[in-house]
């Protein structure tokens, strides 16, 4: 049997004729920029996040350049994030100017542990980004709390969780500025790069707006200097195709975890934890074991794609050693670097493939 980590071809054909009628359709009248498919995909997105700005963008990691050049943050300034996320979470910041500052995540779920931010806040500290890590929403209320208290703001990297929820309120409402990813794997994946920045002030919205467009409020009029950050309608008409699927892929991608869950109970492996109501929609499935790369050799011979979520924690990255953090400063991000596998989860997978999958690492562990 071969299984691929994440199959992008299955949930293609769900929109393949409709999308492509409506590509040519485009495509022959050449409305290619700023038009009714990226406006419709900012509605729909809003509402289902439940925010009252969108405004739609190149990719994830321009939505998260935006949030914080909407929120002023410069060079001097301060912002707390998660060592153990993808590279461009703490890019953006160094990326505005501003000084990235690493707290250790939590052993439990892998997200930012909130027992250990209030100590890296200064007087240089904006903000706090905080990465909902594999679809897995963090402690919103405790970090929520410590923000007021100080008087900070609250960045929501969402580029794995866009659906999810936490006491009725979705990923992407809780702090003061969201980015969202549209990149291919995600749980809701485009035919390229795209993103998208949530947020319920409207002066953050009408500043994210702007300065998506090189910082335009009226043609050639430049209140200030913002991006060339802008969707093209050929990335939001399939994104608009597929935004109606997301609801179910996301309950199948939680089936699929539960029933890993319910499986793997008994091995020697640490899993994921979750509700099972919607707190995580398991953009990836990632176990943690200390024969990492055994299992994922042995997997490989089995015809099972899996995939490594992330080889190097952030404050270990040699571009980031101006910082100056060593080795064993971030013990659980660096731990979960040698232990973490993902697994494939994605809505598609077939009753044989996971009882395959699941029967394949019982036979590693030799249940």
């Amino acid at each position: 049997m071969n299984i691929p980590l994440i199959d992008l071809k299955r949930p293609y054909k769900k929109v393949e004729r409709k999308l492509l009628s409506k590509l040519r359709e485009i495509l022959a009248e050449q409305r290619l920029t700023a038009g009714a498919y990226c406006a419709a995909l900012e509605e729909g997105i809003a509402n289902i996040s439940g925010v009252s700005h969108a405004v739609s963008c190149a990719n994830g990691t321009d939505a998260l350049i935006l949030s914080l050049m909407a929120l002023g943050i410069k060079r001097g300034d301060e912002v707390i994030t998660t060592p153990y996320t993808f590279f461009s979470t703490a890019s953006s910041i160094a990326l505005v100017g501003a000084r990235p500052v690493f707290v250790d995540v939590k052993k439990t779920d892998l997200n930012i542990d909130p027992d250990l931010i209030e100590r890296a806040i200064t007087p240089r500290t904006r903000a706090i980004m905080v990465v909902h890590l594999f679809g897995r929403l963090c402690d919103m209320e405790r970090i929520g709390s410590i923000a007021k208290k100080h008087g900070i703001s609250v960045i929501e990297d969402m580029a794995q969780s866009l659906g999810a929820r936490q006491d009725g309120i979705a990923s992407g409402a809780f702090g003061d500025i969201a980015a969202v990813s549209f990149y291919p794997t995600k749980n809701l994946g485009g035919i390229g790069e795209g993103g998208m920045v949530l947020t319920r002030r409207k002066d953050l919205g009408e500043r994210a707006r702007k300065l998506r467009a090189h910082g335009m409020d009226a043609p050639y009029h430049h209140e200030m200097i913002g991006i060339n950050g802008r969707l093209d309608e050929v990335r939001a008409c399939a994104l608009l195709e597929k935004l109606p699927f997301l609801e179910a892929w996301n309950s199948k991608r939680i089936a699929n975890g539960m029933y890993y869950n319910r499986r793997l109970a008994d091995l020697s492996l640490a899993l994921p934890p979750t509700d099972g109501k919607g707190d995580h929609i398991f953009h990836l499935y990632v176990i943690r074991v200390k024969e990492r790369d055994r299992l994922q050799a042995f997997l490989r011979e089995k015809g099972i794609g899996t995939g490594i979520y992330y080889p190097i924690p952030l404050h270990m990255q040699p571009c980031f050693a101006y910082l100056g953090y060593k080795m064993g400063d971030l013990k659980v991000a660096e731990d979960a670097a040698l232990t973490s596998l993902a697994l494939p989860v994605f809505p598609e997978l077939k009753k044989a493939e996971k009882n395959y999958i699941v029967d394949s690492l019982r036979a590693f562990f030799g249940r």
